[in-house]
């Protein structure tokens, strides 16, 4: 679950498909916070680094280019809460389930196009903004799926990534099927260069394309559709996927942005299909948060 609000698009133009004062992501994360509690769903959310801090002057040291911070309004969590979100933080460590809190970042910089010493600022920033809060950084979520160097990662004690690989073959029936019925792929994680490497779709996929994504419309070719239809659809490819993940034995790695959910069509259906999971005996799918692949990982390697 990526939390980045307004800096997940400070770089690009606008963001109307957030609520004003980022109180309706608020809202839909107390709403995810219980639901997980209730149903015993563990999540990693990844967040932006400078979400949690209390207050900044909008003036950030490290070799940036210019320009990469005009959007910090340099005020407080109480002025601009789009673009300081401490609170979200304490949210997701209050909850009896024990969720992972990971960093995607400390300004959302694309680490595969970025110069390696901009890399490791940001993590190295972001990391200590995470220790400040007792809650050491494991795992790392990539913005916009660019990949950084493993060897970097390994640097600063980062185990785990999430990297996206892509599916669309090109055709529009086969994105279509996709994006609807699916079913999401399943892809083994795999240990490279000392990190684990869990995989995704470039797409959010615990939340459907096919639906409203926060306080933007869904695309024209889905409206041909009624609601409910599509949100049958939805449940029908969560799970269908995990049925398949089960039967196989196969990974599934589901993920979204919190704005992506922060409407009640997907709601409706992200809801239903945690409380699905946790109807699900613990022998028969095991739910885990991306730091406890590393652990994993380690077991593997001791017992073989």
């Amino acid at each position: 679950m990526e939390i980045e609000l307004g800096w997940g698009v400070h770089d690009l133009q606008g963001h109307d498909h957030l609520s004003p004062d980022g109180s309706e992501e608020r809202r839909y994360l107390r709403k995810l916070l219980a639901k997980a509690d209730e149903c015993g769903v563990p999540i990693s959310f990844n967040i932006v680094g400078h979400l949690l801090l209390e207050e900044c002057d909008g003036y950030h040291a490290g070799p940036y280019d210019d320009g990469w911070f005009a959007a910090d309004p340099g005020t407080d969590a109480e002025t601009d809460p789009l673009y300081y979100a401490p609170d979200m933080a304490r949210e997701v460590r209050a909850a009896e389930v024990d969720h992972e809190l990971c960093t995607h970042t400390f300004s959302h910089v694309l680490c595969g196009t970025e110069p390696r010493e901009l890399v490791d600022h940001e993590l190295e920033t972001s990391i200590a903004l995470h220790e400040r809060l007792g809650e050491p950084v494991r795992s790392l979520v990539p913005p916009r799926h660019s990949r950084p160097p493993n060897g970097l990662l390994c640097e600063h004690g980062v185990r785990v990534a999430r990297y996206a690989i892509p599916t669309d073959d090109g055709s529009r029936v086969s994105r279509f099927r996709e994006l609807t019925v699916g079913p999401h792929p399943l892809w083994d994680t795999a240990v490279v260069d000392g990190v684990v490497e869990t995989y995704c779709t470039t797409y959010p996929s615990l939340t459907a394309s096919s639906l409203p994504s926060g306080r933007t419309p869904a695309p024209r070719l889905f409206r041909a559709f009624p609601l409910a239809v599509r949100k049958r659809v939805h449940q029908y490819y969560l799970r269908r996927s995990t049925e398949r993940a089960i039967a196989t034995g196969g990974s599934l790695h589901l993920w979204c942005h919190l704005y992506d959910l922060s409407n009640e069509h997907q709601w409706a259906v992200v809801s239903t299909y945690l409380e699905y999971l946790g109807s699900l005996p613990s022998d028969a799918l095991e739910i885990r948060p991306m730091n406890a692949l590393a652990d994993r990982a380690e077991a593997s390697v001791r017992v073989s």
